[in-house]
């Protein structure tokens, strides 16, 4: 009986796994052809060595539903920051949005913010305490 390591490798994994069900298939536990020494052996003992089998997907953590933010009655009034995170392009998309809502909702303040540092650099904690402060809504350009 193979016996895997317990911080085996991928491939020293596979390979345990693989050559112990082989092992077992030759010994006539899987319904292989028994070799002589299984054969000799009484049908209830054929079969008594056991194998676990690790799953490699492993298990994935429960996800945790949160609701959508309720939709405002009307964009009247309110104020709507556009945060650009700098992924190459994301400007011109932010900005082709800004146009649509200054031509279909006039009344709507537009603030367009630039993430400082870029993708890379850690949240800028200042900028989002003024759009929690000042933003009714937010769209962030995160690439694609």
């Amino acid at each position: 009986m193979n016996v895997v390591k317990k911080n085996a490798s991928r491939r020293e994994f596979v390979q345990g796994i693989t050559t112990g069900a082989m092992g077992l298939a030759a010994g006539g536990c899987l319904g292989g052809a028994k070799p002589a020494a299984a054969q000799s052996r009484p049908a209830a003992q054929a079969c008594t060595d056991k194998i676990t089998v690790l799953n490699p997907m492993g298990e994935a953590p429960a996800v945790r539903l949160k609701p959508q933010a309720r939709r405002m009655d009307t964009l009247d009034g309110k104020t709507i920051y556009f945060m650009n995170y700098g992924y190459p392009g994301s400007d011109n998309l932010l900005y082709e949005a800004m146009d649509w809502f200054k031509s279909n909702h006039p009344k709507t303040t537009l603030e367009y913010r630039l993430k400082p540092g870029g993708m890379g650099a850690p949240e800028d904690p200042a900028l989002w305490e003024e759009m929690n402060q000042k933003a009714d809504a937010m769209i962030i350009g995160v690439g694609h």
